[in-house]
């Protein structure tokens, strides 16, 4: 510059400034470090720590939200006893009683029946089916009343020993006309056979047997079903008592809540 005198000093030139980091300007963020992909990736996978939430309820310990299930294996109840196989075998006993006490009645008719060979007689009945086809025939029908009465009371009994009797009967009736080939007769003799055969002492015999064996075995077997009736009360009125123990002992240990 020339002043006004005219005079020149010399100037110092002017030195160009220092250039200013972004960082220094007023204001301005500094600066981040710059940063590896492989040190990104980790950061990012690295798990962050979550607090708890604090709540204003305080939670039970013991409470779990998942329901509880409980499988308890119940009690079989009891079978119940029957009476058919004792029933059956004093069924079976009946009948050898029923075939003595027949052998013992047709002794007797035989022995007053005049004009008649006891021995011989006799002899020719027990292999005769005149003997068989009763006891047979009541053998049956015995067995039969057994199986259905089962536990009944004795007055089932009763009342089966008059149908064993007249089905005893009605059968031996039958089975020996037809064995006596009735089919092939005439009506006329027909009926004189079956009249001869339903007023036979040996089958009225039957039928009188029939129903005093049933009845009186019927009332031994329904004595034994007496008491299979009350241990099947005793063993169901146990099982029911076992019962509501393991449910009051669960209600205890599983208290609703």
């Amino acid at each position: 510059m020339t002043e006004s005198n005219g005079t020149s000093e010399p100037v110092e030139p002017l030195q160009p400034a220092a250039p200013v980091a972004a960082a220094e300007h007023v204001g301005a963020e500094p600066a981040l470090p710059e940063l590896d992909d492989q040190e990104v990736v980790d950061e990012v996978a690295a798990p962050v720590p979550l607090e708890p939430v604090q709540t204003g309820e305080a939670v039970d310990p013991g409470y779990s939200a998942v329901r509880e299930v409980v499988y308890v294996q119940a009690p079989t109840p009891p079978a119940p006893r029957h009476n058919r196989g004792f029933g059956v075998l004093i069924s079976l006993l009946g009948a050898i009683a029923f075939a003595l006490l027949y052998m013992g009645a047709a002794a007797v008719i035989f022995a007053l029946t005049p004009h008649t060979e006891f021995e011989s007689t006799f002899s020719a009945f027990l292999a005769a089916d005149a003997f068989w086809i009763p006891v047979v025939a009541y053998a049956v029908f015995a067995v039969v009343l057994a199986l259905i009465v089962n536990r009944a009371a004795w007055w089932a009994h009763v009342l089966g020993s008059l149908a064993v009797a007249a089905l005893s009967y009605a059968v031996s009736l039958g089975a020996l006309a037809l064995l006596r080939d009735v089919v092939a007769m005439t009506p006329a003799d027909a009926a004189v056979l079956f009249a001869s055969l339903a007023g036979s002492p040996l089958l009225i015999a039957v039928a009188v047997l029939a129903r005093e064996v049933a009845m009186w075995f019927g009332l031994a077997s329904s004595a034994r079903g007496r008491r299979v009736k009350e241990r099947n009360a005793a063993d169901r009125a146990a099982f029911e008592q076992t019962v509501a123990d393991r449910r009051a002992e669960y209600e205890r240990a599983h208290p609703a809540v």
